[in-house]
């Protein structure tokens, strides 16, 4: 292999893949929620297991964002139709709580991107936080789960701020 191609060869270079697959899903023009095509209706889920993170995220924190004057499920929709609009397949709703999931393209190793966003009742508000995961061997007794939650916080960010504008009521 020439030296310039070996730099692709590091551990690292699925979690650089995932938040690549990311960043271009919420780069796509418009905010969230804003979409006017009505989207196929989402079947039920079942409740699964959350992943545990093969290792913590280093800050406390996920991103999150204060809302006022929004119900919760005016939020999820919000999510679900800006989520599903690019891309990503609903896997689980509760009434505070969406994970989604898309698989991770050009990878010698079968992976998968989770988003989980969680709505919290904070002082009469609801607080919105999101993580991101990458999976590895998804569905397998090999599974790994490790949050890069850090790597794409910046874009969360602004897709979370998106969600708390009172523009969408």
């Amino acid at each position: 292999m020439t030296p310039m191609f070996q730099r692709f060869r590091t551990p690292l270079w699925p979690i650089s893949m995932l938040a690549a697959a990311l960043l271009a899903a919420c780069a796509a023009p418009g905010t969230p929620g804003t979409n006017t095509t009505p989207g196929k209706p989402a079947a039920p889920a079942v409740p699964t297991p959350l992943p545990t993170p093969a290792r913590p995220s280093p800050e406390a924190q996920p991103p999150s964002v204060t809302i006022q004057g929004r119900a919760a499920a005016a939020v999820l929709d919000d999510i679900v139709r800006y989520r599903t609009g690019r891309g990503m397949t609903l896997k689980i709703r509760t009434g505070n709580r969406v994970e989604f999931t898309m698989p991770v393209q050009k990878t010698k190793v079968p992976t998968e991107a989770r988003m989980r966003y969680l709505l919290t009742p904070v002082s009469g508000n609801l607080q919105l936080s999101a993580r991101v995961f990458q999976v590895l061997n998804p569905g397998t007794g090999r599974e790994q789960v490790n949050e890069i939650t850090n790597e794409v916080a910046s874009q969360l960010e602004r897709e979370l701020a998106g969600y708390a504008g009172n523009d969408r009521r």
